[in-house]
């Protein structure tokens, strides 16, 4: 549980987020949902990512025993964990009389 205070507490403010290219770019942390037993971490862009979109998401498992955070490769699964992410957040800020609309 120590290892799970420690990494949420890491991503509180901006991280670097190393890509293939060695290109160091800064993400914010958004939030975190769980699936299949699971923890994913959500992270949105600071600045604009050359040939990323601004309102672009990425996505990581989060390895709580050895505080990292995993980059995902299945499409499929991203979209899964995507989709109940977006209905947890949502469904905090929509009321029951409100449409979601996607």
């Amino acid at each position: 549980m120590d290892n799970e205070k420690e990494l949420l507490k890491e991503l509180e403010g901006p991280i670097e987020i190393i890509d293939d290219e060695g290109n160091v770019n800064e993400f914010l942390y958004i939030g975190m949902t769980e699936y299949d037993g699971k923890s994913y971490a959500f992270f949105q862009p600071c600045e604009s990512v050359e040939g990323a979109d601004p309102d672009e998401v990425v996505l990581f498992e989060l390895d709580f025993k050895e505080k990292t955070l995993i980059p995902l490769e299945d499409e499929d699964l991203m979209d899964k964990i995507f989709e109940k992410f977006e209905n947890e957040y949502y469904g905090e800020y929509v009321g029951e009389d409100d449409e979601i609309i996607s």
